[in-house]
């Protein structure tokens, strides 16, 4: 058995949302490095520009900006790829948004936002991606995002975050049975705190930070090429028999 081959990504095209974020744009640049060829998605236009710019010397890397909750706009984003790279066989699902709102103040309407983001905004690429698929008879990959938070609670206002990636969970396990007759496997990487930005109200807070801290036993957040070798796992042949799997990385938080 040739090992390396095994999780090489050489000759494989990758999708990637939320690619202009810190976690996407890790695995963009992880994914460039196995040989793969990378589209750049992200709704910010300002924010695909430039992580094409810096991943350029790395390998062969296109912007394809959409709105992942329109799905005129993830077609075309979709179709981009594939004209200008070739047939998508890699999808990451990394476009997600987050707030933390107690339950009883939490609006409606950021209800709405959030599943809309992190659930739709999972649904429609995948959709999208595996019609491609499907119609060329050649299977693929499919990697969503989920969260710790979508399978313990938290005190700290994650109603509608945490139920969003419950769904996604979900949502990973339903269309992985439904198109592993195709040669499609869909599984989650599930993160607890990431080291970036959007965490900097957990980080930059003591009292917060130790709360969070408290529940996670290497007792520190996650950086985010932590995360590269899971998704570089489940972008490879590697991990053919794998499917509708929740795999959680995150520093032991869900061990008990």
């Amino acid at each position: 058995m040739d090992i390396a081959a095994q999780f090489s990504l050489a000759g494989k095209t990758a999708f990637i949302t939320g690619a202009g974020g810190v976690l996407g744009g890790a695995i963009a640049e992880a994914y460039l490095a196995s040989g793969a060829r990378v589209a750049i998605s992200d709704v910010d236009d300002a924010r695909v520009g430039p992580a094409v710019e810096r991943l350029a010397s790395k390998g062969t890397v296109i912007g394809a900006p959409c709105d992942v909750t329109d799905p005129a706009s993830v077609q075309a984003a979709v179709d981009k790829a594939t004209a200008e790279l070739g047939p998508i066989d890699i999808l990451v699902t990394a476009a997600g948004f987050a707030r933390r709102t107690p339950a009883v103040d939490l609006d409606p309407a950021e209800f709405d936002k959030i599943m809309d983001i992190n659930v739709k905004g999972t649904f429609l690429p995948a959709q999208a991606v595996a019609r491609d698929m499907i119609a060329d008879g050649r299977g693929g990959k499919i990697i969503t995002i989920g969260s710790v938070r979508g399978l313990v609670g938290h005190p700290l206002g994650y109603v509608s975050y945490g139920t969003s990636k419950g769904a996604v969970h979900l949502l990973t396990r339903q269309l992985a049975t439904e198109w592993a007759k195709h040669g499609i496997n869909v599984n989650c990487i599930a993160p607890s705190v990431l080291n970036t930005p959007l965490a900097d109200f957990i980080l930059k807070n003591p009292e917060v930070r130790e709360l969070f801290m408290s529940r996670v036993p290497f007792g520190r957040p996650a950086e985010p090429e932590e995360f590269v070798g899971t998704a570089i796992y489940l972008a490879s042949k590697a991990s053919d028999f794998m499917t509708g799997q929740i795999l959680f990385v995150d520093g032991g938080s869900t061990a008990g």
